[in-house]
């Protein structure tokens, strides 16, 4: 049976919003936006969890993570399209979009990779 990217333990309605929009393994969006996603929501989980007890917005993590440290002026509009969508979200789902990421993007169904199934890996 194929899952869903990420329909696992932190399955929430803004997961179901962001799987609605960009597909079930967010095929939509690029393996470059899919890696810059996963730095951006590592950075939003640390400073949530280890450096602020105040809201911290994906939207900072994205200035936070790309713009000041990897690639201040090419950081692509999907990605802002996502960390909008995302905007309140909670530790636990973004550890669970984190997860998802990583293994898509470790077993070769992110676009430009050789795509394998999924399931043969499990």
């Amino acid at each position: 049976m194929l899952k869903n990217l990420v329909i696992y333990n932190g399955q929430s309605n803004r997961i179901d919003q962001l799987v609605g929009k960009y597909g079930d393994f967010l095929e939509v969006l690029s393996r470059e936006t899919k890696l810059l996603l996963r730095i951006t929501l590592s950075t939003y989980v640390l400073v949530q969890r280890e450096y602020t007890s105040t809201e911290y917005p994906v939207s900072e993590a994205v200035e936070d993570a790309l713009c000041q440290l990897v690639i201040p002026h090419n950081v692509p509009q999907d990605l802002y399209d996502v960390c909008s969508l995302l905007e309140g979200l909670t530790v636990d789902e973004a550890e669970t979009i984190l997860d998802a990421l990583q293994y898509q993007l470790h077993w070769g169904n992110a676009p430009g990779q050789t795509h394998l199934n999924i399931d043969e890996h499990r």
